[in-house]
């Protein structure tokens, strides 16, 4: 688990990296915790709205998230998952096919196929740092795991609780 944890740490801070060409701003000026929150869920509703009624059994998106710094000041990201529980029929790998497709020609969030010797994986690449993986939990679902666009948290917020 730490060393999953680790490589979508380590993807998700590429993602400036990985996309040189495209002027991107560091923080997204005056994003809120709250509006940075519903902006990483609603973007994983989106993932799973792409996917085909057939392959989703049920979904699961966590309540709450926590913050993790995205830059060296009070840059911060909200974090959240969602669970999608695939159909009997269904592998985690044709869910990760139909993601890179889905994504394929999106101009917000771009796909990367991160597949590596661990499994296989999609990472959407989205303005001010954000970033989105899709990647198997179990051989019957899938994490849809969510890093907001990078904001400036706010003095008297706590970058240590659960929101």
């Amino acid at each position: 688990m730490a060393a999953a944890t680790a490589a979508v740490l380590m993807l998700v801070g590429c993602a400036q990296a990985a996309d040189q060409d495209r002027a991107v701003e560091k923080t997204q000026p005056g994003l809120t915790i709250a509006e940075a929150k519903r902006v990483a869920q609603g973007v994983e509703d989106s993932i799973v709205a792409k996917l085909p009624e057939s392959m989703v059994a049920s979904v699961d998106q966590r309540a709450t998230g926590v913050l993790m710094r995205c830059g060296p000041d009070r840059e911060y990201q909200w974090t959240g998952l969602t669970v999608v529980t695939l159909t009997e029929s269904t592998s985690p790998e044709s869910v990760i096919r139909e993601v890179l497709e889905a994504y394929a020609d999106d101009d917000e969030l771009r796909p990367r196929d991160v597949t590596d010797s661990v499994g296989p994986a999609v990472q959407l690449l989205g303005p001010y740092n954000s970033g989105y993986i899709v990647d198997p939990r179990t051989n019957d679902s899938v994490n849809v795991a969510s890093f907001s666009p990078c904001f400036d948290l706010s003095e008297g917020s706590s970058p240590s609780i659960e929101y």
